[in-house]
């Protein structure tokens, strides 16, 4: 399949990759400071970035997964290198995960894990259903605030969350 469509940057459309080297590099990576947590992110929710990431949602390119988790590794390892670290990736509702099949996400911190030989935690359960707030009216709003994560197990050193999208958290 690849032979007839080959993979092509996100970016500048150069077959070979999804992100070719000077495009991934291109993304603005970085370390930054919300609500009191050190979030590290791959870039501006925009252009290729967007791009992907709703690839990644959507259609479960593992190509994809592949190239953004490693991108995801460097900048947690320049970190977050000393100590033990357990990965978690934040999971999407029950009813997304069966509608899609998986959890990008999930799929995200597998690969990080393993590229950094760090521990994957998966016992992290959403519950209720996390819709994306920009659509909800305010009854919808208020609602969906119920919404809330359940961990059961044991934490230690230092946990890391993936998650596909920061937000404001509004």
């Amino acid at each position: 399949m690849s032979r007839i469509f080959p993979a092509r940057c996100l970016s500048c459309r150069q077959p070979g990759s999804r992100f070719c080297a000077r495009c991934l590099q291109a993304l603005e990576a970085r370390w930054e400071t919300r609500a009191a947590l050190e979030v590290g992110t791959l870039g501006v929710y925009n252009g290729a970035l967007r791009r992907a990431v709703l690839r990644l949602k959507e259609s479960n390119d593992r190509l994809l997964t592949g190239v953004l988790a490693r991108r995801l590794a460097q900048l947690s390892s320049s970190r977050l290198g000393v100590g033990p670290v357990q990965v978690v990736g934040v999971p999407t509702s029950l009813r997304r995960q069966r509608w899609r099949g998986y959890c990008a996400p999930q799929r995200l911190a597998e690969v990080v894990a393993a590229q950094l030989g760090w521990t994957l935690l998966t016992d992290l359960r959403c519950l209720g259903d996390p819709a994306p707030r920009k659509a909800l009216n305010s009854f919808q709003l208020r609602r969906s605030q119920s919404v809330h994560f359940h961990y059961q197990g044991r934490l230690s050193g230092t946990v890391v969350l993936i998650d596909d999208v920061v937000t404001s958290g509004q």
